[in-house]
């Protein structure tokens, strides 16, 4: 194999592989300019293969998603002396998110949400396209660091995403596309189980808007937690009839420190009914950003896992916060419900009177630190 595709860009290593292709290191030659080539598996193509018409639909959905959220693609391109069909995307240094959390455990809740409200802005631009990702979960989360120490959250793999409606040609030409060719089949199954929604697991072709934020619904649970709810199940027929027929197990019991706003929102963002549930991106997005009134910007140091001191206060404050909206609820003064505390030990009554006090920002200020 030639190492110059196009004859201007120059291959430098290899940075992953997958089913479908892989993904290299490149240096497009004049301006020195790294980017990342990725290209399909080397074999005979027809033109309307399912997996050429993916990889190409991947790179038309990538590229005109304006979203610093969405990992850009910049060429879709065939090498005519190779007969590789790749794409050239930015280069991204950093880690997918689930790498992230398999090395240091579940995250700090203003960091999970910082990183899940970054993520919905670039699933937002999706769905205002009409595209539905269909495989929203933490390794299609990447998390790009920059050389100041921000870091930047990028969706990726757009390759069995769908497009809900018909758009103009894609060349720029004007014209409306041809009929698609079918990428799927009836009843097909596509995405990864532990982080779809019920109805997606029917058939791909049910997914929608929905389905996308109930993956990301899924993710921040796993985030919070370290573990997607049902990663318990092995059995793949036992996986479908729980995502099918039980409720998601509550977040409280694995991570009670999670403050009860936050629950509310993923048990919306996880309904089993759609029709409940937030209507895309953009609305869970909204939701993610009011309950960080620092913003959404993430630094490298924040990416580290929740202390056992953290969680501690953290769920002291956040059964603070529980007793009070449900004394609030029943009519009962929250001063009243602050002194039954018969179920809390000594450290975790103060911690909830100094959290009441700071207006209960503790939840929220124990992250700034680190």
């Amino acid at each position: 194999m030639d190492s110059l595709l196009l004859d201007k860009y120059e291959i430098l290593r290899v940075l992953g592989q997958g089913g479908m292709g892989t993904v290299y290191e490149a240096r497009e030659a004049g301006s020195g300019r790294r980017v990342a080539i990725k290209w399909m598996h080397t074999r005979p193509f027809t033109q309307d293969d399912p997996d050429l018409l993916r990889f190409k639909q991947e790179a038309r959905i990538a590229g005109t998603l304006d979203s610093p959220n969405v990992t850009a693609v910049l060429e879709l391109a065939r090498d005519p002396k190779t007969d590789i069909v790749f794409q050239v995307m930015e280069l991204l240094e950093g880690e997918d998110l689930r790498s992230l959390v398999e090395r240091v455990g579940p995250l700090a809740p203003d960091v999970a949400l910082r990183i899940t409200a970054q993520a919905c802005s670039g699933l937002a631009a999706a769905h205002a396209a009409d595209v539905v990702h269909r495989d929203i979960k933490p390794e299609n989360l990447f998390l790009a660091r920059k050389g100041d120490g921000e870091v930047v959250v990028k969706l990726l793999d757009f390759g069995i995403a769908k497009i809900r409606r018909s758009h103009g040609d894609a060349s720029g030409s004007g014209g409306r596309s041809a009929p698609p060719v079918p990428m799927t089949t009836t009843g097909q199954m596509l995405g990864t189980p532990l982080y779809m929604a019920p109805e997606q697991i029917d058939a791909a072709k049910h997914a929608d808007a929905r389905s996308d934020v109930y993956s990301m619904g899924v993710t921040l649970y796993t985030i919070l937690t370290g573990a997607p709810p049902r990663a318990h199940i092995k059995s793949l027929m036992q996986l479908v009839h729980a995502i099918l027929t039980e409720p998601v197990p509550p977040l409280a019991d694995r991570a009670p420190w999670v403050r009860p706003e936050v629950v509310a929102i993923l048990e919306k963002a996880m309904h089993a009914d759609r029709e409940a549930r937030y209507a895309n991106g953009a609305e869970l997005a909204a939701e993610l950003t009011q309950l960080l009134p620092g913003g959404t910007a993430l630094r490298e140091e924040m990416l580290v896992g929740i202390g056992d001191e953290q969680r501690k206060v953290a769920a002291a404050s956040a059964e603070t916060q529980r007793r009070a909206e449900t004394a609030t609820a029943r009519g009962k003064p929250v001063e009243a419900a602050l002194r039954e505390r018969r179920s809390l030990p000594r450290w975790a009554l103060w911690a909830a009177l100094v959290a009441v006090m700071a207006g209960g920002i503790v939840a929220g200020m124990f992250v700034v630190g680190q």
